[in-house]
Formats: C-alpha cells, sequence, structure tokens
C-alpha cells in the first residue's frame, strides 16, 4: 500500500491551512475542501483540507469517511472549545484509528500553555479512536519540524484488507480531456486496472462503463489500489454526469436505495429526542441524502425506524454510515451516531 488520504480538521483559526500549504510540495485543487498531495517516504499522500468554521459538519464528516487518518490542528490560544470536542465526537463516531494532534502556534506559545492543552487533550480523548494519536508542538518555521511530520504521515498505519474488497472509486470532482471524462477521487477499496468495467452509481447516474486510463500523482499506471488517489478516463459520459457524490463500483457489489429500515446507534451526549417525520443527514462518504424518519423505536442508546430519502443513494457493508442532525443551531451537539441499513 503506497497512498494515503489524510484529513486535516481543526477549529477555527487553529493554523490549520497555514500548516497543510508547509507540509505539501506544490499547489493542489482547492474549493470548499482543498486536496494537496506530495511524496514521501515511498509513499503518495493526500492530504485533504477541510473548512475551520462550524457551518459544515456533513461536508467535514465525508471528509473523515473517506480519509485513512486525520491530523487534527489544535491550538493553545483557542484551546479546547465546543468546536473542538465536536470534532472529537465526529472523528471518533466515523472511527478514524490512526493520525497526529497537531499543537499549532508553539513558536508564539510557553511551554506551560502547551502543557496544559497536552493535558487536557489527553484527558478529554481517553477513550475515544483518538486516544493514541501522538501529540507534536509544531513551530510551522522550523523546518526540520515540518519534515518529522511529513516522516510521520508516511508510517501511518494502513488497512491492507481494504484491497481484496470489491473496488468502489469515489469522485469528488471531474473534468473533460481529450473528448473523455476524467473522474478524480480516490479508491477506497479493491483494485483496478486499465479496461476494469464498472457501473457508476447511484440512480439517477447509472451507467455501465469502462476504465479507459488510469493516473496517479499525473503519472499513467496500468492499475491502481485501495488508498490511491486517481484520475481514471471514461468514454461515453459527460463530466457534469459525474458530480462529487457519484461512484465507480463493482458490478454487483453493492445496495442502491432510497427507503428502508436504518439502526442507529445514537451518541451519548446527543440529548435530543428522535421523532416521527424528523429529518437527518446520512453522510455515506461524499453522498449526502436527507433522510426523514418515520415509527422511530427506542431500545437503549439504539434506535431502529423506517426511512424515505430525498434521492437514491448507493452503499456495502464496508461503508462508514453517520447520521447528523443540521437543523441544529451551531453550539449544539448535531452528531447524531453511526448507522446501519438494515
Amino acid at each position: 500500500m503506497n497512498s494515503l488520504s489524510i484529513s486535516v480538521i481543526g477549529p477555527y483559526k487553529s493554523g490549520k491551512s497555514t500548516l497543510v500549504n508547509k507540509l505539501q510540495q506544490r499547489k493542489g485543487m482547492e474549493g470548499d475542501v482543498s486536496f494537496f498531495s506530495f511524496k514521501f517516504g515511498g509513499k503518495n499522500i493526500t492530504l485533504i483540507d477541510t473548512p475551520g468554521d462550524m457551518d459544515a459538519p456533513t461536508l467535514i464528516a465525508s471528509v473523515l469517511s473517506v480519509s485513512d487518518a486525520a491530523i487534527f490542528c489544535i491550538s493553545p490560544d483557542i484551546g479546547i472549545n465546543f468546536q473542538v470536542g465536536e470534532l472529537v465526537i465526529l472523528a471518533d463516531t466515523i472511527g478514524i484509528k490512526h493520525g497526529l494532534i497537531c499543537l499549532t502556534k508553539a513558536d508564539i506559545s510557553t511551554a506551560l500553555e502547551l502543557d496544559k492543552l497536552t493535558k487536557n487533550l489527553t484527558q478529554m480523548l481517553k477513550g475515544t479512536s483518538l486516544e493514541n494519536f501522538e501529540m507534536i508542538p509544531v513551530d510551522i518555521n522550523n523546518e526540520q519540524t515540518i519534515a518529522d511530520i511529513r516522516a510521520k504521515l508516511s508510517t501511518l498505519e494502513y488497512e491492507p484488507v481494504k484491497i481484496n474488497k470489491p473496488f468502489k472509486l469515489l469522485i469528488d470532482h471531474a473534468f473533460e480531456s481529450k473528448g473523455m471524462s476524467i473522474a478524480v477521487g480516490t479508491l477506497a477499496t479493491g483494485k483496478i486496472s486499465l479496461h476494469s468495467d464498472g457501473v457508476l452509481a447511484p440512480v439517477p447516474f447509472t451507467k455501465d462503463i469502462s476504465v479507459n486510463g488510469i493516473q496517479i500523482n499525473q503519472e499513467d499506471m496500468q492499475t491502481a489500489e485501495a488508498g490511491d488517489r486517481v484520475g481514471v478516463a471514461i468514454k461515453g459520459v459527460w463530466p457534469w454526469d459525474l458530480p462529487r457524490g457519484v461512484e465507480i463500483r463493482q458490478p454487483k457489489s453493492f445496495k442502491d436505495i432510497k427507503s428502508g429500515k436504518i439502526k442507529i446507534y445514537v451518541n451519548k451526549l446527543y440529548k435530543q429526542e428522535i421523532r416521527d417525520g424528523e429529518k437527518f443527514s446520512l453522510i455515506c462518504n461524499w453522498q449526502t441524502p436527507k433522510l426523514t424518519l418515520s415509527q422511530p423505536q427506542k431500545d437503549g442508546v439504539v434506535i431502529t425506524a423506517l426511512f424515505e430519502a430525498d434521492k437514491n443513494f448507493c452503499f456495502d457493508s464496508n461503508d462508514k454510515l453517520t447520521l447528523i442532525n443540521e437543523d441544529l443551531p451551531i453550539r449544539v451537539l448535531r452528531i447524531v451516531g453511526k448507522t446501519e441499513i438494515l
């Protein structure tokens, strides 16, 4: 496994984007999320920089769900606030197991401030999937510090079992080149090669396709495997038929639905009652359908309910599904919990 996708998260003004700009070695694709790729230690590393405000919980959840690891940026001048707490709960709910905690602005912080933040974070992260993340003070002007972080990123673990699963490419953008559409995204599971047959999903984008070209870091390749950020050439499809959220899946390896039954493992800190007719956003990779629940039944912290989505979504048993209540105000926990489709 020679590729890793790493989400970069953190509260507003935590120095997150400044660190990303130091770590990456060339300009990437920028937008509501920004992608930056570089090579280090024999690995292709893609950093996905997320918004620092609190207005985009579904977007940050999507980024985390398509990532192998995370960098969590927290600065002593901001400390642990509600946004930090919500990001920890989100990463833990999605199950991010590998990454780094970067204590940013270390060059303008005292040793006492850094020590206090480290102790508070250690206590806060106990029992979460981030509990064993290494904490690193970051002086953004110290090139050795930046080199050390790059080296640590290249050694982060990856789950090799993903390679043996059916393939799925999670598209985040597309463009036209030489009469073909180029779909760009992360190969979440499996392997593809030139002329692999696949299917676009979900409805209404469904179409059988064949892979006519593969690029990784602008180099032509014969194959790609789970973890790689790739561009694949496809004939007979326009770029506007490949918006973010469309996926290229191995045929007959997934479900594509609009209604059904859901099981919700409600986060113990989510205090809102889940009522009949309530609407929630389901995070499934880059897909974010809005679900309307009916007939919720509670058994402890587990709720089962019927649902009707505002659009089709595709999934398999390996996808990390998370439910978010976007209708709640900022500074009220919006992470409902992880889910299963029954």
